[in-house]
């Protein structure tokens, strides 16, 4: 047992050596949203979800997987004032990035940590595709997703309503 622990320590570490550490700054705005109520379909409106995200991600050996967590906050803002903050969340998830392409695909599952006063869910699921803009020191990235419900709270139902998001900022890796 002992030779085959020692065994895999050793394959096992020249790969962890090569895996990245990876910090990613940016915002987020909702371009379109339904929340399944009586006012239908939403195009930016005067009524506007924003938030602010930062990431952490540990990429894998092969710099394809990134293993993400995302702790964002969100705010609504509204025209004549009255801008509220909406609450924390946190964001788990994978991105999978091919060799070379500067394209990636995302899937995350944010956790609602507290609605301050809104009608939301605790879980989602959030499906996003972007690409990445190398540039010396760091990349600019452009992100679109898909957030849709997966319950618990008092929010809507499973999948019973989405919002389409438009994300960006800035990726840093170590």
């Amino acid at each position: 047992m002992n030779k085959l622990a020692l065994t895999a320590v050793l394959l096992a570490a020249p790969l962890a050596a090569r895996a990245d550490i990876g910090l990613r700054f940016g915002a987020d705005a909702a371009i379109a949203y339904n929340h399944n109520d009586t006012t239908g379909t939403h195009i930016i409106t005067d009524n506007w979800p924003v938030g602010a995200d930062a990431m952490l991600s540990y990429w894998l050996p092969t710099s394809m997987v990134a293993l993400d967590a995302e702790l964002a906050e969100e705010f609504a803002l509204k025209s004549g004032g009255g801008n509220t903050r909406i609450g924390t969340v946190l964001r788990p998830g994978i991105r999978l990035s091919p060799p070379i392409l500067p394209f990636y695909v995302r899937g995350a599952v944010p956790i609602n940590f507290e609605n301050n006063g809104f009608d939301r869910e605790r879980f989602d699921l959030r499906l996003g595709a972007g690409f990445t803009i190398p540039l010396v020191l760091f990349k600019v990235f452009i992100e679109a997703d898909a957030d849709f419900p997966l319950g618990g709270g008092t929010g809507p139902s499973t999948f019973s309503a989405w919002d389409v998001r438009l994300n960006g900022g800035l990726d840093f890796r170590f």
